[in-house]
């Protein structure tokens, strides 16, 4: 049986947290070995994110609960075009809870170079 003074985990149900206090430690090595496999099984957020429409992704960073995405606007000239930053996140209460990607604006990524002086 577990110790009971450890924190308890939030978005987990009082039924599961009751579940794996009564395991041994041999069980939980056990449910953390199916969980991880469970995860393995999720593609990434950052492999299941796409382009959306006129917008093109150029790069994908995964910070494990939310995704830095960088896109461009390919048809778009000027600033306008680009390149733009997104923090993107699963939102499961998303599209009448079926849940879907909140994309988060960023801004306007610049290069080091911007601004300055080529002499």
């Amino acid at each position: 049986m577990t110790s009971t003074d450890t924190d308890r985990p939030d978005g987990v149900s009082d039924d599961v947290v009751a579940a794996l206090e009564d395991c041994s430690d041999t069980q939980l090595r056990e449910i953390i070995h199916y969980a991880q496999q469970l995860l393995r099984e999720q593609p990434t957020l950052t492999d299941a994110i796409e382009s959306r429409g006129e917008e093109e992704l150029v790069h994908a960073e995964d910070h494990g609960a939310y995704t830095i995405a960088v896109v461009e606007r390919p048809n778009e000239t000027g600033s306008a075009r680009g390149p733009f930053a997104y923090r993107i996140g699963w939102d499961p209460a998303r599209d009448e809870g079926d849940g879907g990607y909140r994309w988060h604006y960023l801004g306007r990524v610049h290069d080091a170079s911007d601004g300055a002086d080529d002499a």
